[in-house]
């Protein structure tokens, strides 16, 4: 089963109301669709044929790499596939289940910085055209991810993290999003440094000692929030998020 079609298992069953729902949804839960793949053919003739046969080609075009939308010219695009993709990253390391928890706090601890980044980025360029559901969507919709990942911050920090090396796992974390094999469960993480490594570790450890594991948080269980206004304006000015479902209501 491919990932995305997982991960919309785990997204879509969501609807409890409080620890043991087992599941996480928002509204910009991802929609990616799985289409068939058709093998390019190409036209060859023989001497003694007049008729046109076809054989397939021995060559396949590459498969798509990476969380579209990264490079946006449009700063909130842009941003909003910054969270989209980390917040779907870790939803996807969660529902294949086979991810122990505190690797699955690892990879909140290096995307958090990222995260709260994208989110800040997404309301400093917030569009006047959404001005009605602007704190329904900061608040309601991306607050509960933004808090979690405070916490991991927190976390980092307390192990020994400095705000040069939260910088250094902001860039791994976009490097990761940028290089994801959309095949792939799993996101794959650059190599950390030695001396980034054991403080990362350490983090992780408190971090999932101290919170609900991502997938049993019942604040990112998201359900009757309606923003259509954001919905509608994602889907005609940020085209690359359609892949992953940004910008479809639920």
């Amino acid at each position: 089963m491919p990932w995305a079609a997982a991960v919309m298992m785990l997204l879509a069953s969501c609807g409890g109301d409080g620890e043991g729902s087992g599941a996480v949804t928002t509204t910009t839960a991802a929609r990616a669709a799985v289409s068939e793949t058709t093998l390019p053919v190409e036209p060859t003739t023989t001497s003694s044929e007049t008729s046109t046969t076809f054989e397939l080609s021995s060559t396949l075009p590459p498969e798509p790499k990476g969380v579209p939308g990264l490079d946006d010219e449009d700063p909130f695009c842009a941003a909003w596939a910054f969270y989209s993709g980390t917040v779907q990253a870790i939803g996807v390391a969660v529902a294949f289940g086979t991810v122990p928890s505190q690797e699955v706090a690892r990879l909140e601890v290096v995307a958090a910085a990222a995260l709260v980044a994208a989110v800040n980025g997404i309301g400093s360029n917030w569009s006047n055209e959404l001005v009605g559901e602007r704190s329904l969507v900061l608040t309601d919709l991306l607050g509960p991810f933004v808090r979690r990942a405070e916490k991991a911050l927190s976390a980092a920090r307390e192990a020994g993290v400095s705000d040069d090396q939260l910088e250094q796992l902001a860039d791994l974390w976009l490097d990761a999003l940028r290089n994801r094999d959309n095949e792939s469960p799993a996101i794959v993480l650059p190599a950390l440094s030695s001396d980034l490594a054991p403080l990362v570790e350490a983090a992780a450890a408190a971090f999932d000692a101290a919170v609900t594991p991502f997938a049993e948080d019942p604040s990112l269980v998201i359900v009757g929030l309606d923003t259509p206004l954001t919905d509608a304006y994602l889907a005609e000015h940020c085209p690359d998020l359609a892949s992953i479902g940004v910008g479809d209501a639920v």
